[in-house]
C-alpha cells in the first residue's frame, strides 16, 4: 500500500511541479528569443539586406519580414538586359527630331532637363528611403554590432554618388567628342566600349570566359561594318559612290588625333568603368533604390554643368544667353505646337531610354556579369537599324546586314556557355 501523505505535503509538492514547469517554459522562451536574436543578428551582417517595413509597423517587424534583394533567374536577367539597347535604340530618333528643331538646345540643357524630368519618378523612392531610415533612427530600432544598417545608406550614397559622376562625365566628353570629331570617327571611338567593359571586368577580378572574349572581338568587327552602313558598294561602277567609300574611310583611318578623339576614347573609358561598377553595386542593393541614388546624383551634375555653361556664354560678350527651343513661349506663357512636340520628345528620352533602361539595366546585372552584360548591349546598333526602317523608312545597307548579323552572333555566344561556364 502506498502511504498516506499529507494534504499539506501534497500541496507543496504540487506547487515544486508548477513551479519546476513553469521555469521550463520561461527558459524555452529564452532560449528561442536568444536564437531569433543570433538569426537576425547574423541576417544583418550583410548589407544587402532590405530596410524594414517604415510607419508604425516599423518596430514590430519580424526577423521573417527581413530578406535580401531578390534577383532574377540568369535566363530572364539576360532577357531583362535585351530590352536595355531596344529602349537606347529609340533614343537617336527623338535626339534628331528636337536637334532639328529651331533654336535647339544644347547638349548641356538637354541633359540637365532630361534629367530633371527622370529624377520625378524617382523621387518617390528617395522619399520612401528617406523615410525607412528616419523611422529606423526614431523607434530606436538596434543595429549589429558592426554597424551594417548605417553602412547601407552609406553604401547606397556612395554608389549613387560614383556612378552618377561616371555617368555625367561620359555623357560630357561624348559631347565635347562629338563637337570635334566626325560621327563615324566618334562611333569607331566610341565603339571600344565592347572590348574596354570585359577588359575592366577581367582587371577588377571577375570572371571572363574565353567565349566572352571571343564574343567581344566578333561584336568589335560588327560595330565596325555596321558604323560604314552608310556608304555604297565600294565596287559600285559610279566613280563618285567609290570617291565617297575613299573619303569616308581616309577620314575614319586618319591618325591624326585630336581633342575630340581624345573625348571620345574618354567617354568610351568613363562608360566602360560604370557597367563594370555597376554590376558590383547591383548585387548589394536594390535596383530601384541605386538607380534613384545614381539620378540624384548625375542630375545635380548636369544642372551645374547647364549652368556654368551659361555663365560662360553670357560672360562672353556680356549678352544673355540665347534662348532655345524649350523656353520660347516662355516670356508669354504659351507654348508654340513646336514647343510642345519637343517637350514631347524630350520627357520621352528622359523616362524610357533613360529612366526605364536604367532600372533595368541595373536589375539585370545584378545577376549577369559586366562583360556578357556588354555583349548584349552591343546590339544597340541592330535596334538602330531595324528601328530607322520600320518607322523612318531607311532602307538597310549589305553593311548594315552583314555588321548586325555579326553583332548578334556574338551577343549568342554567352547564351552557348555550358552550364558549369555560367555557375
Amino acid at each position: 500500500r502506498r502511504p498516506h501523505r499529507a494534504p499539506g505535503r501534497a500541496a507543496a509538492v504540487g506547487a515544486r511541479r508548477g513551479d519546476s514547469a513553469r521555469h521550463h517554459r520561461l527558459g524555452s522562451a529564452r532560449d528561442v528569443a536568444a536564437r531569433a536574436r543570433e538569426t537576425v543578428s547574423t541576417e544583418t551582417a550583410d548589407p544587402s539586406v532590405a530596410r524594414v517595413s517604415s510607419g508604425a509597423h516599423a518596430s514590430t517587424s519580424s526577423p521573417e519580414d527581413v530578406a535580401p534583394p531578390k534577383t532574377d533567374s540568369l535566363p530572364v536577367a539576360r532577357a531583362t538586359l535585351l530590352s536595355v539597347p531596344l529602349l537606347w535604340a529609340t533614343y537617336n530618333p527623338a535626339m534628331r527630331f528636337i536637334y532639328a528643331s529651331d533654336a535647339p538646345p544644347s547638349p548641356a540643357e538637354l541633359t540637365a532637363v532630361r534629367m530633371l524630368i527622370a529624377l520625378v519618378p524617382f523621387s518617390l523612392v528617395l522619399l520612401s528611403v528617406a523615410r525607412d531610415e528616419a523611422s529606423r533612427q526614431n523607434d530606436g530600432q538596434p543595429s549589429s554590432s558592426d554597424g551594417a544598417p548605417e553602412r547601407d545608406v552609406l553604401l547606397l550614397a556612395r554608389a549613387g554618388a560614383e556612378l552618377g559622376l561616371l555617368n555625367a562625365a561620359g555623357t560630357a566628353f561624348q559631347a565635347f567628342g562629338l563637337e570635334r570629331t566626325s560621327a563615324t570617327r566618334a562611333g569607331f571611338l566610341l565603339s571600344t566600349i565592347n572590348v574596354l567593359v570585359p577588359l575592366g571586368a577581367a582587371a577588377t577580378g571577375q570572371k571572363v570566359t574565353p567565349k566572352v572574349f571571343l564574343g567581344v572581338a566578333l561584336a568589335s568587327v560588327g560595330v565596325y561594318v555596321s558604323e560604314t552602313s552608310g556608304l555604297e558598294n565600294p565596287f559600285a561602277s559610279d566613280a563618285s559612290s567609290r570617291d565617297a567609300v575613299v573619303a569616308a574611310a581616309a577620314a575614319a583611318s586618319d591618325l591624326d588625333f585630336g581633342a575630340g578623339d581624345a573625348c571620345c576614347l574618354a567617354a568610351a573609358a568613363l562608360y566602360s568603368a560604370f557597367t563594370v561598377r555597376l554590376g558590383t553595386y547591383a548585387a548589394r542593393l536594390d535596383a530601384a533604390e541605386l538607380s534613384a541614388a545614381k539620378a540624384l546624383a548625375m542630375t545635380a551634375l548636369c544642372v551645374a554643368w547647364w549652368g556654368f555653361e551659361r555663365a560662360a556664354g553670357a560672360s562672353a560678350d556680356g549678352s544673355p544667353a540665347s534662348v532655345s527651343v524649350l523656353w520660347s513661349g516662355a516670356s508669354s506663357g504659351l507654348l508654340g505646337a513646336s514647343a510642345v512636340a519637343v517637350w514631347g520628345a524630350v520627357a520621352y528620352s528622359a523616362l524610357a531610354p533613360g529612366a526605364l533602361a536604367n532600372v533595368l539595366q541595373t536589375r539585370g546585372q545584378s545577376t549577369v556579369p559586366a562583360a556578357e552584360a556588354q555583349l548584349i548591349f552591343a546590339t544597340t546598333p541592330v535596334f538602330n537599324a531595324a528601328l530607322a526602317a520600320m518607322a523612318l523608312g531607311e532602307t538597310a545597307t549589305t553593311n548594315t546586314l552583314v555588321g548586325g548579323a555579326l553583332i548578334l552572333a556574338a551577343s549568342l555566344a554567352p547564351f552557348l556557355a555550358d552550364p558549369d561556364e555560367d555557375e
